[in-house]
């Protein structure tokens, strides 16, 4: 049986999703995609499942000095879903904070993984002070190992959330957000429903161009209908977003960041 989280884990897990919704003005902005200690983690080994769990003992994640000094039942990470400029933003928080000599926040982290354009995956050895590869997995949700020394800490996991929050650092510097290299999403939900007059504009113009560049059979006219919603419906199913023909922000970015398939 794969462990569970600790008391202070768990805080962290509701901590981040209530900050993160709050940011985004609604309650699913933010999830854990996995709970560290979960059945889907068990296999992988490393840092979601306790050592007692691990098939190898030689397990890279219980080589340090932090790690073997923490409990054996502890799993110790987790992976955040959030909005794809969340993502972004939270990505570059964390980059800054690993790199800031006079921010210590980060102290209890071993890696973290994300992205900052939605291309490719950063990673960051916080141990080793160190950049760090990883899959592809990581475009779309926030990793972050702690050191299992600190799996029960709760001033670590508090001063880890205080960077993807974005408080100040203790040095005094902030990090910069990362500029996306795509259009902005237009600030409305464009949509279809049969029997209502169609939305029409220069944002559904774009977002079909940019379909139609990327090989979707779709009318470029400026008007949302039952064409181009059926085009992304599909679109949603096949990068695992929310399938309901709704081009909001995360479709919008989509659009532009998620690998043409």
């Amino acid at each position: 049986m794969a462990t569970i989280p600790t008391p202070n884990m768990q805080k962290f897990a509701a901590d981040f999703e209530r900050a993160i919704d709050t940011a985004e003005g609604r309650n699913d902005a933010a999830t854990f995609s996995g709970i560290v200690g979960d059945v889907a983690h068990r296999r992988e080994g490393g840092y979601h499942i306790s050592r007692e769990d691990q098939p190898n003992p030689g397990n890279y994640s219980v080589q340090l000095g932090p790690d073997r000094e923490g409990a054996s039942n502890w799993a110790s990470a987790v992976d955040m879903s959030m909005m794809q400029r969340d993502m972004w933003l939270v990505t570059a928080r964390l980059l800054a904070s690993a790199k800031d000599p006079n921010d210590p926040r980060l102290d209890s982290v071993r890696e973290f993984y994300g992205t900052l354009d939605g291309r490719t995956v950063t990673g960051w050895d916080c141990y080793n002070g160190r950049p760090s590869s990883s899959d592809s997995s990581h475009l779309w949700h926030v990793h972050i190992s702690f050191l299992r020394k600190y799996a029960n800490d709760a001033a670590a996991m508090a001063a880890v959330l205080s960077v993807i929050v974005g408080q100040p650092s203790p040095g005094g510097g902030t990090p910069t957000p990362p500029t996306p290299s795509y259009p902005a999403w237009p600030g409305r939900e464009i949509s279809y429903t049969p029997g209502r007059p169609q939305m029409n504009g220069g944002d559904v113009r774009t977002w079909q161009q940019r379909m139609a560049a990327r090989g979707w059979s779709i009318g470029v006219d400026g008007w949302y209908g039952p064409q181009s919603a059926s085009v992304a419906r599909q679109f949603q199913a096949e990068k695992g977003l929310t399938v309901d023909g709704i081009v909001g922000p995360n479709t919008w970015a989509a659009a532009w960041t998620a690998p043409v398939t």
